[in-house]
């Protein structure tokens, strides 16, 4: 048997100084005392001492003073004496993270500070025309004008995160599969980026990374498990356990809205037939064929929309008519994502608040009409509007979460 090295005092050292940047970081504006992270990470006040001291020399935080009453046992009895507490906040200019998120419709970029304030935002419309090397072009070209505009080092910025559409293979960095853009098979834009624009590159698919950032950012942070499905030009899925995005062994993300509810159904893009999306964007042609989101023709009318929608047939539909239907394919993919994953909460992300909250009321109503005994209990079913920041904070994310640790 091989000799397991030992772990070194510098291996632990820098491992700690990474677990308190981390936690200063998660907690932005407001802040972290040296006491609260003591009673966080269990390390003894000594060691939290010397990293604060040592973090803040080398101009990763900065001590803020808190309005507040801070937590800690020892800022309360030091407050008492009189003390107001002291809070360490990471500081904005000393890292910059660059987040692009696209799909077949449109590029979205956003720059952060170190403090996750957004400092940059642009989102770009695709004619349908480009392929996968014009889109890579775009990218770069976008985010070179963002360095220029904010006149940024390259040495201040962690990296560029990138949220892909289609299959993504995480480990690889390149995009598996996506076919409403020519030549986005087994494409390395990771690495084409990289090579261009000199700065490293982190890749995930853009789904799953706008429900990372649902949960950490969106409000649903307690929950234990959320599934998210994301309704755009297509439908798509990630689910998102303890903080963190499940992938496949092979290190790639799942392709929700291509497993099948029915194999008799209609030929779907990705060359198969009856997958959920497939019978989704059967209902709304129209919109699509126009560069419109997944049912936006409805407006806010929903249900009283009497003939606003345009299935594949050239059939007008109600919106009752276009809600029901979506509802029962949408009810027919969740037990099938309950039955692997039991998720606490379903997230239904769409184009505007009203018919992402509308489709998931009517998921729930669809459900619990027919309950199945694998089902101990109802998981909560959401609804939110898309976010072009919470998006591009998702894929910067990735480059802030590895220079984290």
């Amino acid at each position: 048997m091989a000799a397991v090295s030992p772990l070194r005092a510098a291996d632990v050292r820098q491992r700690n100084e990474k677990i308190v940047l981390r936690l200063i970081h998660s907690s932005r504006e407001r802040g972290l005392s040296q006491s609260e992270v003591v009673l966080a990470t269990g390390l003894k006040p000594p060691t939290i001492f010397r990293i604060f001291s040592y973090l803040e020399e080398a101009g990763y935080i900065m001590a803020v003073e808190r309005p507040l009453p801070a937590q800690g046992e020892e800022e309360v009895r030091q407050e008492r004496k009189g003390r107001r507490p002291q809070a360490y906040v990471a500081r904005k200019e000393t890292f910059y993270s660059l987040g692009v998120e696209f799909w077949v419709e449109r590029v979205s970029l956003g720059v952060f500070d170190f403090q996750g304030n957004s400092v940059y935002s642009t989102m770009v419309p695709l004619t349908r025309k480009e392929d996968a090397e014009a889109v890579t072009d775009l990218i770069a070209r976008l985010v070179e004008e963002a360095i220029a505009s904010l006149h940024l080092a390259l040495e201040s910025i962690l990296g560029l995160g990138l949220g892909a559409p289609g299959q993504v293979s995480v480990g690889v960095r390149e995009v598996v599969y996506y076919p409403r853009i020519p030549g986005m098979k087994d494409f390395p834009i990771a690495a084409r980026l990289e090579a261009r624009l000199g700065l490293p590159v982190s890749i995930h698919n853009n789904c799953s990374i706008i429900a990372q950032s649902q949960f950490r950012y969106g409000g649903l942070g307690d929950e234990d498990s959320m599934f998210m499905f994301l309704l755009r030009a297509g439908v798509n899925g990630a689910f998102v356990d303890g903080g963190k995005v499940f992938l496949s062994p092979r290190g790639t993300t799942i392709e929700m809205g291509h497993i099948s509810i029915d194999y008799d159904g209609p030929p779907c893009v990705c060359g198969a037939s009856g997958c959920l999306e497939a019978y989704m964007t059967s209902l709304d042609k129209g919109d699509l064929g126009e560069g419109r989101w997944l049912f936006e023709g409805l407006g806010d009318l929903l249900p009283s929309c009497e003939s606003c929608v345009t299935d594949s047939q050239g059939r007008s539909l109600s919106g009752e008519e276009a809600l029901t239907l979506a509802a029962r394919y949408l009810a027919s993919a969740v037990q099938t994502v309950s039955r692997l994953f039991r998720p606490s909460s379903f997230l239904f992300v769409a184009w505007s608040a009203s018919l992402a909250t509308e489709l998931a009321r009517r998921v729930g109503e669809v459900l619990a009409a027919a309950p199945s005994n694998f089902d101990e209990a109802q998981p909560r079913f959401i609804g939110r509007a898309y976010d072009a920041e919470l998006a591009q904070r998702g894929a910067a994310d990735l480059v802030v979460d590895a220079f984290l640790g």
